[in-house]
């Protein structure tokens, strides 16, 4: 997965505003377990789309059942 991280990273480096690498980023965090940092980039998929956006509402589901799968 650090070759994933790094890859993103890159992308999101030359382009902040890049709405996909932040949904993937974000469900790439969830597989590694790190729902903060997926929280993060949902965070910043809310301010890049002005009205709702797929990248946004498919992290926002990856997130729900994420933590779904967490509850006891």
């Amino acid at each position: 997965m650090a070759l994933v991280f790094k890859h993103y990273g890159e992308a999101l480096r030359l382009n902040p505003k890049h709405r996909g690498a932040h949904e993937y980023v974000g469900e790439a965090y969830l597989m590694v377990g790190d729902l903060a940092k997926a929280k993060q980039h949902l965070a910043a998929l809310d301010k890049l789309c002005f009205m709702p956006c797929e990248e946004y509402t498919d992290l926002k589901k990856a997130i729900a059942a994420y933590e779904a799968k967490r509850k006891p």
